[in-house]
């Protein structure tokens, strides 16, 4: 595995400091946990960067394990992994951009991760091996197009902005399409949601909420 010391870890804090019930109001968890109810599920990039997610209302590995038949996790974070299988979770420290865990999953859950990558294809690549025919890859990722994000656009110096230190992409509806065309993928759905005031805005959902949720399929 290649060197991954640019992975900010336990650098970025946790969400939660004290242990706290599953927030299930929350968007991204209903999305997820509605999708994954009953199936086997693939979670990617489990731990959340900060070992410590664990404890938080809207960790996302929680709360899709109290729906799913059955469920694992990867994440690169060898730390973190570590903390969650003494939790007796299971979970396996792998790369998202290359792993094979040589099965196949009803539903593979990739929450807030394909920004962080610089290998895309590698990460399609490796998703699909892990899917058949009537799978689901779920990701959700920044709305680009999110009113929020374009005043601060606006409003900057440079055009520069504040974003968490792994991102390096942007992804709109098309360019996710066309990503997974690449890969004989096809984007079938998109969901807007947002955790945070953005919900509120009275604009149209494309850019009032700050995240997209994709969900693909194979071509029928």
């Amino acid at each position: 595995m290649k060197d991954n010391s640019y992975i900010a870890g336990n650098k970025i804090p946790a969400q939660a400091k004290h242990k706290e019930k599953t927030e299930y109001n929350d968007f991204k968890i209903k999305y997820y946990m509605d999708r994954c109810k009953d199936k086997k599920v693939l979670d990617i990039g489990c731990v959340q960067h900060n070992q410590d997610n664990w404890k938080s209302k809207f960790w996302l590995h929680k709360a899709i394990k109290e729906v799913a038949s059955e469920i694992q996790g990867i994440d690169i974070f060898q730390e973190g992994i570590n903390n969650l299988k003494e939790r007796g979770y299971t979970v396996t420290c792998a790369d998202a951009q290359d792993f094979d865990l040589e099965e196949k999953f009803d539903v593979i859950v990739a929450g807030d991760i394909i920004e962080h990558l610089d290998n895309v294809g590698g990460f399609v690549s490796s998703c699909k091996r892990h899917m058949h025919k009537d799978s689901h890859l779920l990701i959700s990722t920044p709305n680009i197009f999110s009113a929020r994000k374009l005043f601060k656009f606006l409003t900057s110096k440079n055009g520069e902005i504040n974003v968490n230190p792994e991102h390096v992409h942007w992804y709109c509806p098309t360019t996710i399409r066309q990503l997974m065309q690449r890969h004989d993928l096809k984007l079938s759905s998109i969901t807007y949601g947002s955790r945070t005031f953005d919900r509120y805005i009275p604009l149209p959902k494309k850019i009032r909420h700050s995240t997209c949720f994709y969900d693909i399929e194979f071509f029928e």
